[in-house]
């Protein structure tokens, strides 16, 4: 990228940034308590237990982002939530601790893989893999009997599940 595209690029995040910054509000502490709250009892419903929250003390518009610490399974997972105060909608997204997602995605793809073999399929290329929660998600290029299929791959709790398109 030449000098001018940089100086683009770098206005263009200066002011996306300004636009951040101009949305932020303070959270009053009655709602970062019922978003800590709320993101409590995602977690509870998610399997989670020992759970600690801390909502920001700024959020964006009606948006609360609550940092949390919890235990599954004897393991520690770390994450964040988002409460939206208008909707009183709640999105969770935790991750194991101690676990670089290259691992844990070299392992989802090599289960995916595995899969689709057992079930006698050729797997001739896998998707980018991506993150969805606590799910690690791929699209696999399938053959069997010199026909092309697709497979949707979800890999959880060492687990694969795949379907076949």
């Amino acid at each position: 990228m030449g000098s001018t595209g940089s100086r683009f690029l770098a206005l263009g995040v200066v002011a996306l940034s300004g636009l951040g910054l101009a949305a932020c509000t303070t959270v009053p502490p009655r709602a970062a308590d019922r978003a800590e709250e709320e993101c409590r009892a995602e977690a509870r419903a998610e399997g989670f237990r020992e759970i600690s929250a801390e909502a920001s003390s700024t959020g964006i518009g009606d948006t609360v982002l609550v940092n949390m610490n919890a235990r599954r399974d004897g393991q520690d997972y770390t994450g964040s939530c988002t409460y939206d105060r208008s909707t009183r909608r709640v999105r969770l997204s935790m991750s194991r601790v101690g676990e670089a997602d290259g691992e844990r995605f070299a392992r989802a793809r090599e289960a995916c893989r595995e899969e689709a073999v057992d079930r006698g399929y050729e797997v001739r290329g896998t998707s980018d893999v991506r993150r969805v929660g606590d799910t690690i998600r791929m699209t696999l290029d399938l053959r069997r009997r010199g026909r092309s299929y697709e497979g949707y791959c979800r890999y959880a709790d060492r687990r694969a599940d795949l379907e076949i398109r």
